[in-house]
């Protein structure tokens, strides 16, 4: 049998905490093997869902850029927007898609502290977007969390 890559991961987690942290020759040891068998998880985990998480999230980045580029006024951050809409990544390896969220998730920092300077000002267009930019880093977030047991 040869083990997919999360799998293979999943059973050096294994080998290391039955068959090498029972033979730890002290406390600090076991304790090093117990974060690497962690970290390993943290791996696994982010293998399996990297790229998924990479693309499913451009095109919601892609949406709230498209609606904010419509009620903006700043006209540098409209040409930033297209920009980034039209950015295509190398291939679909996750460095490249990292590549390609680095400029979009900057660029929606940026939109998001345009929009939520407009809603202080008072734009009626500004509180709904807002909402969004928020429901998408709640996402974002949550996207990245780790289901390790300590």
């Amino acid at each position: 049998m040869i083990p997919k890559a999360s799998q293979g991961i999943g059973h050096l987690v294994s080998r290391i905490a039955q068959d090498l942290m029972p033979k730890a020759a002290d406390a600090y040891m076991a304790t090093d093997l117990a974060y690497f068998t962690a970290l390993l998880t943290m791996v696994g985990q982010d293998y399996d869902r990297a790229a998924d998480v990479l693309i499913s999230e451009h095109d919601l980045i892609c949406t709230l850029l498209r609606d904010a580029s419509v009620v903006l006024d700043d006209a540098g951050l409209k040409e930033r927007i297209d920009a980034a809409l039209d950015l295509k990544p190398a291939s679909l390896r996750v460095p490249d898609l990292n590549a390609r969220a680095d400029v979009t998730v900057k660029l929606l920092i940026d939109v998001h502290a345009a929009v939520e300077n407009a809603q202080a000002k008072g734009d009626a267009w500004a509180a709904p977007l807002n909402l969004k930019i928020w429901d998408y880093l709640e996402r974002f977030a949550a996207n990245r969390s780790y289901d390790v047991p300590f």
